[in-house]
């Protein structure tokens, strides 16, 4: 072996052996803070910008295709516009290029701000002065931020509402140990539980489809406010009756491993009648004090023409999608004609919670028809016969998507 060769091995292992050094000392907790907070940002509507400068601005463009894809969160970087990031610095200045991008994107308190950055920032010593400035106006609406950052983290570290440090341990190695890690972070971050909801494509090849049991809200789960015989949602969380047993019935089904979904339809914020932060603050405790999954929700009214809003199926089918669900063997309980017809347009069995509206029927026959929610538990679960998760079940590999959705 040559000087040559020996001399890389050696600046090989001590490399690898920096990494491992760094992947001890990192701090797993505040790694969790920032999964917990963009879950919160995810199931409040909220969107993600992501921010880096170099090297952190390619690894903040793969990251949000992992976080879009992986997580179903709305992501985006300034840096992937070549053409608007190139035409603000000549006219605008390098300075103010993100915090002006932001402003543009009409960012809210509701979204995030994910900065990738070895120094975080520093306006003292004139380093990232555009990260300094888009870190500022994020603080300034309100708008969570989190960075996954080198040295001392910098402006970043001291605005951030979660920081996630990469430690040093080679002062010569600082870029490419930090522009490393924020890979091996976002990595984490997109394969957390509380954020993953569609793996891989390696990952999910021979991975078994998931039956689930899609739950209507207003008059499934909780009491709908019924007028002249039409049943409507609660005005306000604080209105919010969950009916009665509707735990343990969800909670019998979670027992047999289904995926708990709901899927409603919430048309008066398209119609000005109610704000859609209301309408998620009752997402949010239902999800609290229920065993369900996930809450997904069509926000328009008929004459929006989409497809999510039942008896279309594309709130089932993005979900099939996103969660890796076989609609084939998957069930839908609801109280309206909608529900059902939305269950029997995407594939799957339904049952008919007949609250005798005064309102039409459902087109499609339901498979069942039932009084009460754990009644509609009991005929799912005397009536499923779960494949065996090997041979025979189908994969993703094996079923193909009937129907493409496009977001609404």
């Amino acid at each position: 072996m040559s000087k040559a060769s020996q001399g890389s091995v050696r600046f090989a292992d001590s490399f690898l052996a920096e990494v491992a050094e760094i992947a001890k000392r990192l701090d797993a907790e505040s790694i969790e803070r920032a999964a917990a907070l963009l879950a919160t940002v995810r199931e409040r509507g909220g969107r993600l910008f992501i921010i880096g400068v170099g090297g952190s601005a390619a690894n903040a463009s793969h990251a949000v295709n992992d976080f879009r894809k992986l997580t179903g969160m709305e992501a985006y970087a300034p840096t992937d516009n070549v053409s608007e990031l190139t035409a603000r610095i000549n006219d605008e200045g390098w300075q103010s290029v993100f915090a002006a991008w932001l402003e543009t994107s009409r960012l809210q308190p509701r979204d995030a701000v994910l900065v990738f950055s070895v120094g975080g920032g520093s306006v003292e010593r004139n380093v990232s002065p555009n990260i300094v400035a888009a870190l500022d106006y994020a603080r300034s609406v309100g708008t969570s931020i989190i960075g996954v950052v080198g040295r001392d983290g910098g402006h970043a570290a001291q605005v951030a509402d979660v920081s996630v440090l990469i430690p040093v341990v080679h002062p010569d190695r600082i870029t490419p140990h930090t522009e490393a890690f924020q890979s091996v972070v976002w990595h984490l971050l997109v394969s957390h539980p509380s954020l993953q909801r569609m793996a891989g494509r390696w990952e999910s090849i021979t991975q078994p489809l998931r039956q689930a049991v899609f739950l209507d809200r207003d008059g499934v789960l909780n009491e709908p406010v019924v007028r002249n015989g039409k049943p409507y949602p609660p005005a306000s969380a604080a209105e919010l009756q969950i009916i009665p047993n509707t735990a343990d019935a969800l909670a019998r089904l979670k027992e047999r491993g289904f995926l708990l979904l709901v899927v409603t339809n919430q048309p008066d914020v398209a119609r000005g009648t109610q704000k859609r932060e209301v309408v998620e603050e009752i997402g949010r405790r239902l999800r609290a004090e229920l065993p369900v999954d996930d809450v997904l929700t069509c926000f328009h009214d008929d004459q929006d023409a989409c497809d999510c809003r039942k008896p279309r199926p594309g709130l089932l089918l993005r979900a099939a999608s996103q969660y890796g669900i076989d609609l084939r063997r998957s069930y839908l309980a609801g109280d309206r004609w909608r529900d059902i017809d939305a269950g029997a347009s995407a594939g799957c069995r339904t049952i008919w919670i007949d609250r005798s509206y005064n309102e039409r029927p459902p087109s499609s026959i339901p498979d069942a028809r039932v009084a009460s929610l754990p009644e509609a538990v009991d005929w799912i679960l005397k009536n499923d016969n779960p494949l065996p998760g090997g041979e025979g079940a189908p994969t993703a590999a094996t079923l193909t998507p009937r129907v493409r959705v496009q977001d609404c």
